[in-house]
């Protein structure tokens, strides 16, 4: 049977009147009559018993009716759950970050600033090691995760940017180059660079990593750090030295790091990712209060 079909049985089950059924699906009485005649040819059986005063349901239109009643119902409830799912914000959203330092604080004042505007919505979040690379961001167990720039995957969304910062190089102390105020990208050809996991993209991992300065000297590159923490120790030990953002120099002091601007590099860019496959209307509304948020920060 097609479901137009299902709802016109139903319908005229429910109402024991054609003029009603019709009435109710908003078509033509004949369209109800010819569409019971054609379902009752199929079963090779009347489903409903018509008297110029009455309509009833015989046992076998009874029988029907009993089983697939629930059934339409249960398949109504899932489409209006999937349309709630992707046109309304109620529910639940687990949102990501990677990198605590540099976007902790816009993800709480964002969810703080959602919850008041979206009540029925309920935000869970927590960090993303960057070790998990693009499986981890790509993991059901987030719906959005916030990270740095730049990431073009054909299967993930990329939302507009939301955090900037000046972009540093974060260096033992005891280097000559720790010596400076600032530098420029030539100077990274002096040092050795830290790399990242292979999980992590390879447009992060070049950005960050890059193999040579803008005039082709080239960049030295030392051992993998797998995490934050890590890649500090390595930094503290001499062992190399990372391109971060500035807040991570705000959060992150230490004494054996120093934390230089690179003057004529672009800054670090943040933003949010979702998989194509999970965008919804709260995904959504998120990334825009997000934006917002992030505007007023900036005209602070």
């Amino acid at each position: 049977m097609e479901r137009y079909e299902i709802e016109a049985f139903l319908a005229v089950a429910e109402e024991l009147h054609f003029g009603r059924a019709a009435g109710r699906l908003r078509v033509s009485t004949g369209r109800i009559s010819q569409t019971i005649k054609a379902i009752e040819r199929r079963f090779g059986a009347p489903l409903f018993e018509r008297t110029s005063r009455r309509v009833a349901l015989t046992p076998i239109g009874r029988q029907l009716y009993e089983d697939l009643a629930p059934g339409l119902r249960q398949v109504q409830l899932a489409l209006d759950r999937a349309a709630s799912s992707g046109r309304g914000t109620d529910g639940i959203l687990d949102v990501g970050f990677v990198g605590a330092a540099a976007v902790c604080p816009l993800i709480m004042d964002t969810i703080k600033e959602f919850r008041a505007e979206h009540p029925g919505a309920e935000v869970r979040f927590r960090e993303v090691q960057h070790t998990d690379g693009l499986e981890g961001w790509r993991s059901e167990e987030y719906d959005m995760v916030l990270i740095s720039r730049p990431v073009s995957e054909p299967d993930l969304v990329t939302g507009p940017t939301l955090v900037s910062e000046q972009r540093m190089l974060a260096l033992p102390r005891t280097h000559p180059l720790a010596a400076k105020t600032a530098l420029s990208q030539e100077d990274l050809a002096e040092i050795t660079l830290l790399r990242m996991p292979g999980t992590i993209p390879a447009s992060v991992r070049d950005d960050r990593t890059p193999a040579r300065t803008p005039s082709g000297r080239p960049i030295a590159h030392g051992p993998i750090a797998y995490t934050f923490q890590e890649l500090l120790a390595l930094i503290g030990a001499g062992e190399g030295a990372f391109v971060v953002g500035a807040r991570t120099a705000h959060f992150y002091l230490r004494p054996d790091i120093s934390y230089l601007p690179i003057d004529d590099a672009l800054p670090i860019e943040w933003g949010f990712v979702w998989r194509v496959s999970r965008e919804t209307a709260r995904v959504r509304a998120f990334n825009d209060t997000a934006l917002r948020v992030s505007k007023i920060a900036d005209d602070r």
